[in-house]
């Protein structure tokens, strides 16, 4: 009798392991969460590669770029995503998280870039404005304006309550600016490449980066809770803005430009976005687009070969591709190359570095690529 249970519970047990996969594989279907920036382009590529019926429709769903990770490195259940989308790339820490779930194949596929574009409406006063003046508007505590001495290091709750307080050459209007919810890659990627950038223009701050790393962190992400900061989903913010003179936004650089007839740019430290100045890396807010996928599921799950194989066409994401007329910008073509081989090749990306600031994708992915 005991060996007859030693069996069935070993049984049981490599029942229980294999399941998940089992289950990937009875669904029939690709399953794709993550970036709500991304949503747009996995859609389209999801709507092409099902049009033969030969494959399901794959499943797109869409929440944030945090959220996303969360669940593609979860333990494995059946309807755990195949494919991530991230408008930032992996950290470190959700890396390590996969990796403790048992999900140690995965493949960094950088796909374009895309920008984070502050707007408002065509009626609004002109505005051109810095990452320091951002950063002023928008952080919580602040250098004191009070303070004339150069060594001074004070720190004041937020007093600014109009641009031309900050700069008077700028509009004497109310600071309001709509910008994505805690949590998101958007948002995320606004606290890296605005509020921390505009920050270490003040010297005592930017000191604090090695020297005070919690003070630093706080004051440079923390940003101000009085009404200023106003959070709004990414993919409400263009509706928003048209309606209210005065008021500025930041979104994704596809969503401005779906809206551009209604909307206007602000140049931030002197450059407004473009296709050109966001691939050149001349935008000071431009960034990398990002689909991870999980190797291991490639033989498992109906459609999701095809389904990679259609997004890393030249007719998708190349420069004249279906993905290029929804917003996406294209990479380079030796960009896109070296991606197209590591989804053929599904060569495992190596651990990430711990910083989320590098726009241009990471070397070491690239050399995998290879």
């Amino acid at each position: 009798m005991n060996k007859r249970f030693v069996f069935s519970a070993l049984l049981l047990a490599a029942l229980l392991m294999t399941k998940p996969i089992l289950a990937a594989e009875m669904r029939g279907f690709v399953h794709i969460n993550g970036s709500n920036t991304l949503r747009p382009f996995a859609d389209a590529v999801a709507d092409r590669v099902s049009k033969s019926r030969r494959i399901k429709r794959p499943w797109v769903e869409s929440n944030s770029t945090s959220a996303g990770f969360q669940l593609f490195c979860a333990p494995e259940t059946g309807e755990s995503p195949d494919i991530v989308n991230a408008s930032r790339p992996m950290k470190k820490s959700e890396f390590e998280a996969c990796q403790a779930s048992g999900i140690r194949n995965i493949v960094e596929v950088k796909v374009g870039y895309g920008g984070l574009v502050l707007a408002q409406a065509k009626k609004g006063p002109a505005l051109d404005l810095t990452r320091k003046e951002l950063f002023l508007a928008l952080g919580k505590n602040v250098p004191d304006p009070k303070c004339k001495n150069r060594s001074c290091d004070a720190l004041v709750p937020n007093p600014y309550k109009t641009w031309k307080e900050i700069n008077p050459s700028l509009p004497d209007t109310k600071i309001e600016v709509i910008a994505p919810a805690f949590g998101s890659g958007v948002r995320e990627l606004f606290e890296e490449a605005v509020a921390r950038a505009g920050c270490e223009n003040f010297p005592f701050i930017a000191a604090w980066k090695d020297t005070k790393k919690a003070s630093y962190r706080q004051t440079c992400s923390t940003l101000r809770t009085d009404g200023a900061y106003i959070e709004e989903r990414g993919d409400a913010v263009a509706g928003r803005l048209a309606k209210m003179p005065g008021v500025v936004g930041f979104m994704p650089y596809h969503q401005y430009t779906a809206h551009k007839a209604r909307l206007d740019a602000v140049r931030i430290d002197g450059v407004a976005p473009s296709v050109e100045s966001i691939a050149a890396n001349r935008y000071p807010v431009a960034r990398p687009l990002f689909l991870y996928f999980k190797a291991d599921h490639l033989a498992k799950v109906k459609g999701l070969q095809q389904y990679l194989a259609e997004f890393t066409s030249e007719k998708a994401w190349g420069e004249k591709g279906y993905l290029a007329s929804l917003g996406l910008i294209p990479m380079s073509a030796e960009e896109r190359k070296l991606y197209a081989a590591a989804v053929k090749n599904h060569r495992p990306m190596p651990v990430p570095s711990d910083t989320i600031t590098e726009r241009r994708g990471s070397p070491d992915a690239m050399r995998a690529a290879r």
